[in-house]
């Protein structure tokens, strides 16, 4: 099974991704790392005007090729230094 498909329960599809909770991108991460999946990116949703619109505010990890060293810097930047507002996000990954 895809992390995907087993994460698509509890998050919304938007633009062909998978929004998640801050909870559960967190949860996700420790499946990623499990499965030593490199993530190039981490994009931000909010609620425009009752909306979900896509945050210019995302994380580019796309020059890192070390999926520890990738996974660390995502999992810190989702639970420290998330911009007030996110309401979801959602992973770019090298699968």
């Amino acid at each position: 099974m895809k992390l995907i498909d087993k994460y698509q329960a509890t998050g919304i599809i938007k633009a062909g991704e998978l929004l998640l909770s801050p909870a559960d991108a967190l949860e996700f991460i420790k499946e990623i790392a499990e499965r030593e999946i490199l993530i190039l990116g981490v994009n931000l949703w909010c609620y425009v005007d009752n909306q979900i619109a896509e945050d210019p505010g995302s994380l580019d990890l796309s020059e890192i090729d070390d999926y520890q060293e990738s996974v660390s810097i995502a999992k810190k930047f989702i639970s420290q230094s998330l911009p007030e507002g996110t309401a979801f996000v959602s992973f770019v990954l090298d699968e």
